[in-house]
Protein backbone atom coordinates (compact mmCIF):
# COMPACT_ATOMS: atom_id res chain seq x y z
CA UNK A 1 0.00 0.00 0.00
CA UNK A 2 2.91 3.10 0.97
CA UNK A 3 4.63 1.49 -2.26
CA UNK A 4 1.53 3.05 -4.05
CA UNK A 5 0.75 5.70 -2.39
CA UNK A 6 4.37 6.91 -2.95
CA UNK A 7 4.33 6.01 -6.83
CA UNK A 8 0.75 7.73 -7.21
CA UNK A 9 2.35 11.15 -5.32
CA UNK A 10 5.55 11.03 -8.00
CA UNK A 11 3.86 10.32 -11.38
CA UNK A 12 0.60 13.06 -10.25
CA UNK A 13 2.15 16.13 -10.88
CA UNK A 14 3.25 15.10 -14.18
CA UNK A 15 -0.39 13.98 -15.48
CA UNK A 16 -1.51 17.38 -14.40
CA UNK A 17 0.76 18.94 -17.00
CA UNK A 18 -1.00 17.04 -19.92
CA UNK A 19 -3.05 18.67 -22.34
CA UNK A 20 -1.09 22.24 -21.65
CA UNK A 21 -0.22 24.07 -24.60
CA UNK A 22 2.91 22.49 -26.10
CA UNK A 23 3.37 20.04 -23.95
CA UNK A 24 3.13 16.04 -24.96
CA UNK A 25 3.18 12.64 -22.02
CA UNK A 26 3.84 9.57 -23.07
CA UNK A 27 4.53 6.32 -21.20
CA UNK A 28 4.99 2.59 -20.63
CA UNK A 29 4.87 -0.44 -19.12
CA UNK A 30 7.02 -3.05 -19.48
CA UNK A 31 6.70 -6.86 -17.39
CA UNK A 32 10.53 -8.37 -17.79
CA UNK A 33 11.95 -11.31 -16.66
CA UNK A 34 15.19 -9.72 -15.28
CA UNK A 35 16.75 -5.97 -14.28
CA UNK A 36 20.03 -6.06 -16.57
CA UNK A 37 21.73 -2.54 -15.64
CA UNK A 38 25.49 -2.07 -16.64
CA UNK A 39 27.19 -5.45 -16.50
CA UNK A 40 25.11 -7.18 -13.66
CA UNK A 41 21.59 -8.50 -12.59
CA UNK A 42 19.87 -6.35 -10.08
CA UNK A 43 16.89 -8.61 -9.73
CA UNK A 44 14.56 -10.92 -11.50
CA UNK A 45 10.77 -10.93 -12.17
CA UNK A 46 9.99 -7.14 -12.30
CA UNK A 47 7.04 -4.34 -13.68
CA UNK A 48 9.16 -1.35 -15.08
CA UNK A 49 5.79 1.70 -15.31
CA UNK A 50 7.76 5.11 -17.42
CA UNK A 51 6.02 8.47 -17.79
CA UNK A 52 7.35 11.06 -19.64
CA UNK A 53 6.48 14.86 -19.87
CA UNK A 54 7.82 16.73 -23.29
CA UNK A 55 8.30 20.16 -23.46
CA UNK A 56 9.85 21.15 -26.45
CA UNK A 57 13.44 19.58 -26.12
CA UNK A 58 12.91 19.22 -22.45
CA UNK A 59 11.68 16.26 -20.88
CA UNK A 60 11.16 14.86 -17.48
CA UNK A 61 10.78 11.25 -16.87
CA UNK A 62 10.14 9.13 -14.00
CA UNK A 63 10.83 5.21 -14.50
CA UNK A 64 10.44 2.68 -11.99
CA UNK A 65 11.58 -1.19 -11.68
CA UNK A 66 9.26 -2.63 -9.17
CA UNK A 67 10.22 -6.70 -8.07
CA UNK A 68 7.93 -9.12 -8.30
CA UNK A 69 8.28 -10.37 -5.02
CA UNK A 70 8.99 -7.01 -3.36
CA UNK A 71 13.11 -7.90 -2.83
CA UNK A 72 13.76 -4.89 -4.45
CA UNK A 73 12.38 -1.31 -5.66
CA UNK A 74 13.74 1.71 -8.01
CA UNK A 75 11.79 5.03 -8.26
CA UNK A 76 14.25 7.43 -11.17
CA UNK A 77 13.55 11.19 -12.35
CA UNK A 78 15.42 12.22 -15.25
CA UNK A 79 15.47 15.69 -16.73
CA UNK A 80 16.61 15.80 -20.27
CA UNK A 81 17.52 18.56 -22.72
CA UNK A 82 17.85 17.77 -26.55
CA UNK A 83 20.17 19.93 -28.57
CA UNK A 84 20.99 18.35 -31.70
CA UNK A 85 22.64 14.86 -31.75
CA UNK A 86 23.40 15.43 -28.06
CA UNK A 87 21.23 14.99 -24.96
CA UNK A 88 22.42 16.39 -21.20
CA UNK A 89 20.70 14.64 -18.72
CA UNK A 90 20.58 15.02 -14.91
CA UNK A 91 18.96 12.23 -12.70
CA UNK A 92 18.22 10.82 -9.31
CA UNK A 93 17.87 7.33 -8.80
CA UNK A 94 16.64 5.22 -5.24
CA UNK A 95 17.63 1.89 -5.09
CA UNK A 96 15.59 -0.12 -2.45
CA UNK A 97 16.29 -3.69 -1.36
CA UNK A 98 13.58 -5.46 0.89
CA UNK A 99 15.99 -5.33 4.62
CA UNK A 100 13.88 -6.25 8.09
CA UNK A 101 16.89 -4.39 9.40
CA UNK A 102 16.54 -1.32 7.49
CA UNK A 103 14.10 1.48 7.29
CA UNK A 104 13.26 2.51 3.60
CA UNK A 105 12.68 6.12 3.49
CA UNK A 106 12.70 7.93 0.01
CA UNK A 107 13.46 11.49 1.07
CA UNK A 108 16.82 10.90 2.35
CA UNK A 109 19.41 11.73 0.67
CA UNK A 110 21.86 12.00 3.27
CA UNK A 111 25.31 10.40 2.36
CA UNK A 112 25.09 7.23 2.78
CA UNK A 113 21.37 7.03 1.72
CA UNK A 114 19.33 4.96 -1.07
CA UNK A 115 19.60 7.82 -3.36
CA UNK A 116 22.37 8.36 -6.10
CA UNK A 117 22.66 11.10 -8.62
CA UNK A 118 24.00 11.57 -11.88
CA UNK A 119 25.15 13.70 -15.05
CA UNK A 120 24.84 12.25 -18.36
CA UNK A 121 26.09 13.26 -22.19
CA UNK A 122 25.26 11.05 -24.82
CA UNK A 123 25.26 11.72 -28.75
CA UNK A 124 22.88 9.54 -31.30
CA UNK A 125 24.20 10.25 -34.25
CA UNK A 126 21.61 11.17 -37.38
CA UNK A 127 23.92 10.16 -39.62
CA UNK A 128 25.32 6.93 -39.04
CA UNK A 129 23.66 4.08 -36.84
CA UNK A 130 26.31 5.22 -33.31
CA UNK A 131 24.94 6.25 -30.18
CA UNK A 132 28.02 6.91 -27.65
CA UNK A 133 27.07 7.88 -23.24
CA UNK A 134 28.84 8.98 -20.54
CA UNK A 135 27.38 9.03 -17.19
CA UNK A 136 29.52 10.11 -14.02
CA UNK A 137 27.93 10.53 -10.20
CA UNK A 138 28.22 13.02 -8.38
CA UNK A 139 26.57 12.14 -5.06
CA UNK A 140 26.01 8.64 -3.74
CA UNK A 141 28.84 6.40 -5.02
CA UNK A 142 30.99 6.41 -2.25
CA UNK A 143 34.47 4.35 -1.89
CA UNK A 144 34.47 2.79 1.61
CA UNK A 145 36.92 3.49 4.12
CA UNK A 146 38.76 0.91 5.71
CA UNK A 147 35.76 0.41 8.12
CA UNK A 148 33.72 -0.20 5.18
CA UNK A 149 32.07 3.18 5.70
CA UNK A 150 31.07 5.68 3.00
CA UNK A 151 34.19 7.65 2.53
CA UNK A 152 35.32 9.76 -0.59
CA UNK A 153 32.61 10.33 -3.13
CA UNK A 154 34.01 8.33 -6.29
CA UNK A 155 33.03 10.03 -9.30
CA UNK A 156 32.52 6.59 -10.64
CA UNK A 157 31.67 6.91 -14.73
CA UNK A 158 30.61 4.79 -17.01
CA UNK A 159 31.21 4.84 -20.97
CA UNK A 160 28.84 3.01 -23.24
CA UNK A 161 28.79 2.59 -27.08
CA UNK A 162 25.79 0.97 -29.42
CA UNK A 163 25.63 0.06 -32.45
CA UNK A 164 22.46 -0.91 -34.80
CA UNK A 165 20.56 -2.51 -37.54
CA UNK A 166 17.29 -1.77 -38.26
CA UNK A 167 15.28 -4.54 -40.00
CA UNK A 168 12.47 -2.90 -41.88
CA UNK A 169 9.29 -3.87 -40.76
CA UNK A 170 11.42 -6.98 -38.67
CA UNK A 171 12.39 -5.40 -35.98
CA UNK A 172 16.07 -3.75 -34.56
CA UNK A 173 19.20 -5.48 -33.69
CA UNK A 174 21.47 -3.56 -31.62
CA UNK A 175 25.50 -4.03 -30.18
CA UNK A 176 25.82 -2.57 -25.99
CA UNK A 177 29.96 -2.18 -25.70
CA UNK A 178 30.05 -0.52 -21.56
CA UNK A 179 32.91 -0.08 -19.71
CA UNK A 180 33.40 1.22 -15.99
CA UNK A 181 35.71 4.63 -15.35
CA UNK A 182 37.25 6.08 -12.26
CA UNK A 183 37.26 2.54 -9.83
CA UNK A 184 33.30 2.30 -9.97
CA UNK A 185 30.79 0.19 -8.16
CA UNK A 186 30.37 -2.25 -10.64
CA UNK A 187 34.16 -3.58 -10.30
CA UNK A 188 34.65 -2.87 -6.43
CA UNK A 189 36.06 0.15 -6.79
CA UNK A 190 39.10 -1.53 -8.19
CA UNK A 191 39.62 -0.79 -11.78
CA UNK A 192 40.61 2.71 -13.18
CA UNK A 193 39.15 1.20 -16.64
CA UNK A 194 37.74 -2.38 -16.89
CA UNK A 195 34.84 -3.43 -20.04
CA UNK A 196 31.92 -4.61 -17.89
CA UNK A 197 28.74 -5.18 -20.39
CA UNK A 198 28.67 -6.60 -23.60
CA UNK A 199 24.80 -6.92 -24.99
CA UNK A 200 23.36 -8.62 -27.87
CA UNK A 201 19.78 -7.34 -28.01
CA UNK A 202 16.80 -7.41 -30.56
CA UNK A 203 13.55 -5.32 -30.12
CA UNK A 204 10.21 -4.76 -31.45
CA UNK A 205 7.28 -3.06 -31.29
CA UNK A 206 3.54 -3.67 -32.69
CA UNK A 207 0.72 -1.49 -33.05
CA UNK A 208 -2.30 -2.83 -31.54
CA UNK A 209 -5.36 -0.15 -31.90
CA UNK A 210 -4.10 3.30 -30.72
CA UNK A 211 -1.57 1.49 -28.78
CA UNK A 212 2.29 -0.24 -29.37
CA UNK A 213 2.81 -3.39 -27.95
CA UNK A 214 6.83 -3.17 -27.74
CA UNK A 215 9.11 -6.48 -27.30
CA UNK A 216 12.75 -7.11 -26.58
CA UNK A 217 15.37 -9.64 -25.75
CA UNK A 218 19.00 -8.90 -24.62
CA UNK A 219 21.90 -10.83 -23.79
CA UNK A 220 24.56 -9.58 -21.66
CA UNK A 221 27.87 -10.88 -20.48
CA UNK A 222 30.11 -8.88 -18.08
CA UNK A 223 33.80 -9.48 -18.99
CA UNK A 224 34.64 -8.54 -15.24
CA UNK A 225 32.41 -11.19 -13.51
CA UNK A 226 32.71 -13.31 -16.15
CA UNK A 227 29.05 -13.86 -16.49
CA UNK A 228 26.47 -13.99 -19.18
CA UNK A 229 22.74 -13.21 -18.22
CA UNK A 230 19.70 -12.82 -20.65
CA UNK A 231 16.19 -11.08 -20.25
CA UNK A 232 12.96 -10.61 -22.21
CA UNK A 233 10.36 -8.17 -21.72
CA UNK A 234 7.23 -7.28 -23.22
CA UNK A 235 5.31 -4.31 -22.90
CA UNK A 236 2.59 -1.69 -23.32
CA UNK A 237 3.57 1.67 -24.89
CA UNK A 238 0.52 4.72 -24.67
Amino acid sequence: MKRCLLLVFLFFPLLLQAGRPGVTVDGSLLFSSAYLWRGEKVCGLHFNPDVALHLGNLTLENYSFLACDGSYKEIDFDLSYRLGDFTFHLADYYFHYSDPDKSENYFDWKRGSEHCDEIALCYDSSAIPLNVKWFTFFWGQWIPDEEGRPGRLSFSSYLEVETYLELQNLGRLSLNLGASVLKGPYTGFSKDFMPIHIALGYSRGFDVGGFSVPIRSTVVFNPYLRTCMAEAALGLRF
